[in-house]
């Protein structure tokens, strides 16, 4: 019986340790986008629910892949996680990640990863939405700036789905407005490990 319980905890100890990894990106057929996320006419935020698995308390990094247009233009964003609220279908609590402000300026019509180390802590079998915003920066677009994104058929990732919100620069609507989805995921890449 000894035996037994200490190799079911081998186990679970190697289970637990080691990190696992989220691509969509290699179901991309290479062509498939939604846009636009921008500022003013534009969706402020896009972004993914990810369900946290068995064993993992953190996310790591993240990634998403954007094609920008038009040129000579460019916006800031910040990335940021917050815990899901799947019955209202929004962000809820406060920010678990913000990312630093960052350029976003792309304008050669190919699609780029953007990546966004997080290395934040979070709970096991919960899900939480990891997101591109534009509104701490909305009156930082210039040129009416946008980018679409690579996106891969709805439940390509079983884990939760593409959703996305026009806020015009308020940042308070997140956690009390519903966020709308579509028949895509994004085509993105996530690390999830033991914080």
């Amino acid at each position: 019986m000894r035996k037994i319980w200490i190799a079911a905890f081998a186990v679970a100890v190697l289970a637990s340790s080691q990190a696992s990894a989220i691509n969509t990106r290699k179901d991309w057929d290479g062509t498939t986008n939604v846009g636009a996320l921008g500022c003013t006419n534009y969706a402020s935020n896009y972004g993914q629910v990810i369900t946290v698995p068995k064993f993992k308390s953190a996310i790591g990094e993240f990634s998403f892949f954007m094609s920008g247009s038009p040129t000579s233009s460019s916006m800031v964003v910040r990335a940021e996680i917050y815990q899901w609220d799947s019955v209202n279908q929004r962000a809820m609590g406060s920010a678990l990640y913000e990312s630093a402000p960052r350029t976003i300026a792309f304008s050669d019509g190919n699609f780029h990863r953007v990546t966004f180390h997080a290395n934040t802590a979070v709970a096991s079998s919960t899900q939480y939405i990891a997101f591109v915003t534009t509104d701490k920066n909305f009156d930082q677009c210039v040129n009416s700036y946008r980018v679409s994104w690579a996106m891969v058929p709805k439940g390509t990732y079983k884990g939760g789905h593409f959703y996305y919100l026009q806020t015009n620069g308020d940042p308070s609507l997140w956690t009390t407005t519903t966020w709308n989805s579509y028949i895509y995921d994004t085509a993105f890449t996530a690390t999830l490990s033991v914080h």
